[in-house]
This record gives C-alpha cells, structure tokens and sequence, in this order.
C-alpha cells in the first residue's frame, strides 16, 4: 500500500513538472485570485489538458484534448 501511494506521489509530481503552472494571489482583493494550468508545456497552443479557475466571476473552465 506504501508504495502505490509513493507512485502516485511521484506520478504527480511528474505531472507537476510537465505543466505550465500561472497563480495569481491576493489578500486583499478577491477579483485576482486565479488558477491558469496547461498540460503539457511543451504544447502551449494546444494542450491535452486545460483547467482555468478565477474565483471573482465564478468561471471554471476544463477542456480535454487527445487528438492525434
């Protein structure tokens, strides 16, 4: 059990390192809190995975893309 956890860990830690990561933060004003992630980052301009999430409009955005 200890080492699929450490597998999966890992496994996303790869993922992790193979995306394209943009976060913007604030305190103190909640129109700039936002999540930008893009899979993988060597294909910007079309990825097999695209997650945007900003918290002020209330928009959650995921497109999948595994066309060859």
């Amino acid at each position: 059990m200890g080492a699929l956890i450490r597998s999966i860990i890992f496994l996303l830690f790869l993922l992790f390192l193979a995306s394209e990561v943009n976060l913007s933060t604030s305190l103190y004003r909640y129109e700039n809190n936002k999540i930008e992630l893009t899979f993988p980052v060597w294909q910007t301009d079309n990825p097999w995975y695209y997650l945007k999430w900003h918290a002020a409009d209330g928009v959650f955005e995921q497109r999948f893309n595994f066309k060859k």
